[in-house]
């Protein structure tokens, strides 16, 4: 079933040639099951491939899948979104989630996470026993500090309708740019905040917290 509303969201979520995606396999390591395509055939069986076992390395596959975006060459401005389905167990990485974080940060990475900690939490004993698993808490920071949204379906029925709502997110962005007047190409990291009302209401944001500036390269004389 989750591979199946995972299908049915890249289908709509992708509406042109030039939308891509990639689909990466998380265990005890990091697989990329299918890279870079707009296929939605070869993305819909990379998919299909995906199967539970062993580990679960979640801050490294958001370190990896960051520094993938990160690192594709692009002629103009883009969205680089990435959309975390886990329960967000992690009991595998080397990376740390604060590590995980920095690297979409610097990748200029939204992260939009699916927890599915909770689904069909009546059923497990480990959830009842720990109801306030780091699992679910993790996939919301990660998901908040990177200008993204976290969001759970509390049961596999409804996976298809919180992937939509993911997919309203990601459809109704918008792109805001400014330069600060002291502004200094030093790579240090700079918070920022982004607010808005509507008829005296404040309305909720989804936006990074901060930002790491881009260091200025200086020529050398040989």
């Amino acid at each position: 079933m989750k591979q199946r509303a995972a299908i049915h969201f890249l289908e709509h979520v992708l509406t042109s040639s030039n939308d891509l995606a990639f689909v990466v396999g998380v265990a005890n390591s990091v697989l990329v099951v299918q890279d870079f395509s707009s296929d939605q055939q070869q993305l819909a069986h990379a998919v299909n491939q995906l199967a539970p076992g062993g580990g679960t390395a979640v801050w490294d596959a958001v370190s990896y899948a960051a520094k993938k975006l990160a690192s594709r060459e692009e002629t103009g401005p883009v969205a680089k979104l990435l959309v975390v389905m886990s329960d967000g167990k992690d009991n595998s990485s080397t990376s740390t989630l604060k590590e995980a974080i920095e690297s979409a940060d610097a990748g200029d990475v939204f992260v939009y996470t699916l927890c599915t900690a909770e689904v069909g939490d009546q059923r497990d004993p480990l959830v009842e026993a720990h109801p306030n698993l780091l699992g679910p808490r993790a996939m919301k920071l990660l998901a908040e500090a990177t200008g993204g949204a976290s969001l759970t379906p509390h049961t596999f029925r409804g996976l298809d309708s919180t992937l939509g709502s993911i997919q309203e997110l990601i459809r109704s962005r918008y792109l805001i740019s400014y330069k600060p007047a002291d502004f200094t190409p030093d790579g240090s990291y700079r918070r920022i905040e982004i607010s808005a009302s509507r008829s005296g209401h404040k309305l909720r944001v989804y936006a990074r917290r901060g930002y790491y500036t881009r260091k200025q390269l200086t020529a050398r004389n040989n």
